[in-house]
């Protein structure tokens, strides 16, 4: 059957080649082609806009989660641990006296919260990413062969934990001097 149809065809071959299809037929054939273009072009803009509302919204949820979520009476700075004086007694007097003075500075930053809390959110963040690397460093403590290096990076994280406190609890009192001389100014 198959057979039939192929030599119907090559025999017929010259009367299927004489006649040529009306122009409207080509017309709608280049018509249905522009049609898809069409509407591929519009679809991509969408798409693209849509996939940046939903990474912008990702984002947008992930900031609330980490950095409005987290509650404000936690413990900033970790303690100077007995496994700090276990694996480096040389340093631990150093570590123990930064740790103690972190903690007296973020007392004083706790006190002034209620007045500024806004500000308090702000800092508790820049705190608590450097108390994460200090922790990230003391947990590679034990593990790691060259422990000296590491120690001195740990007390150099302390000591700026130290200075950023100092600088936000100066800042904190500059607000409140302004405050006060402008209230002063007025009355």
């Amino acid at each position: 059957m198959n057979n039939k149809l192929k030599n119907f065809i090559s025999d017929n071959r010259k009367a299927f080649d004489d006649e040529m299809p009306p122009d409207k037929i080509w017309e709608n054939i280049e018509a249905s082609f522009t049609e898809k273009k069409k509407r591929k072009f519009v679809l991509t803009p969408l798409y693209k806009w849509s996939m940046t509302a939903a990474a912008m919204l990702i984002l947008a949820s992930g900031a609330y989660f980490i950095f409005i979520k987290k509650p404000v009476d936690t413990p900033v700075v970790a303690k100077a641990e007995p496994d700090i004086n276990a694996l480096a007694p040389e340093y631990a007097p150093q570590m123990n006296q930064f740790v103690k003075m972190i903690d007296d500075r973020q007392e004083e930053l706790k006190a002034l919260a209620k007045e500024q809390p806004e500000l308090y959110q702000q800092f508790t963040t820049a705190i608590n990413q450097l108390d994460s690397s200090y922790n990230n460093l003391k947990n590679q403590l034990s593990a790691t062969p060259n422990r000296e290096m590491l120690l001195e990076a740990m007390i150099q994280n302390l000591q700026l934990q130290l200075n950023v406190l100092n600088q936000q609890l100066n800042i904190i009192h500059q607000i409140k001097d302004s405050k006060k001389y402008s209230h002063e100014k007025n009355t």
